[in-house]
C-alpha cells in the first residue's frame, strides 16, 4: 500500500512528517503541507482550531488563520504516480473546490470516500455534490444519512461513489 497525506494543519506536521518517515513506509507514505482550495490562488486561508477540526471557513469575526499553500494538481499526479484506488477525503467544507478544482485527479481515481458538509462554497449541500460527482461519471453506491452538525448549521455525512469511466 502507498498514500499521499495531504493535510493544511502546522499541527499535524510534525506527526505527519515523522509517520512518512518511518523505515517501512520508506517511499511508499508521502506527506505534503498544503491545503485544497482555488487553485487560481497561490495561498489558501487555514483556519486551525483546537477545539474542531481546521477548515478553509471562518467561524467567527475574531478567529485568526494561516496562510498556507494551494495543492496543484500537478502536484499529486507528479509525486503519486496514477490511477488511484482510492481517494479519501475528510477536507471539512473543502468538497466543493476538491471536486471543481482538481478533475483530472478524480478521472484517474476508481473510488472516492467523501465526507461531506452542507457549508461548502457551492452552497447546495448534499445534492449539488451529488450532481457535481454525476456530471463526471461518478456513482454514489454507499452512503449514510445526513445528521445534524454539532458546531456549525447544517448536515454532513459520508459516501462512497465509484468512477463508472474506470469500469470496477
Amino acid at each position: 500500500i502507498s498514500s499521499l497525506m495531504i493535510e493544511p494543519s502546522p499541527k499535524c506536521n510534525r506527526s505527519l512528517e515523522k509517520l512518512a518517515r518511518q523505515p517501512h513506509f520508506k517511499g511508499r507514505f508521502l506527506y505534503l503541507q498544503k491545503a485544497i482550495g482555488r487553485i487560481d490562488l497561490q495561498k489558501t486561508r487555514f483556519y486551525d482550531r483546537s477545539y474542531m477540526g481546521g477548515s478553509i471557513f471562518e467561524n467567527s469575526a475574531n478567529e485568526t488563520y494561516v496562510s498556507i499553500e494551494t495543492l496543484k494538481e500537478a502536484e499529486v499526479l507528479n509525486t503519486s504516480a496514477p490511477p488511484y484506488d482510492l481517494i479519501k477525503c475528510d477536507i471539512e467544507g473543502s468538497e466543493w473546490e476538491f471536486i471543481n478544482y482538481y478533475p483530472k485527479i478524480l478521472r484517474v481515481s476508481k473510488y472516492l470516500l467523501l465526507e461531506w458538509h452542507g457549508w461548502h462554497q457551492g452552497g447546495g449541500g448534499f445534492n449539488q455534490i451529488s450532481d457535481k460527482l454525476s456530471e463526471i461519471n461518478f456513482e454514489i453506491i454507499r452512503s449514510s444519512l445526513p445528521s445534524e452538525a454539532i458546531g456549525n448549521e447544517g448536515e454532513v455525512g459520508l459516501f462512497l461513489a465509484k468512477n463508472l469511466d474506470l469500469g470496477v
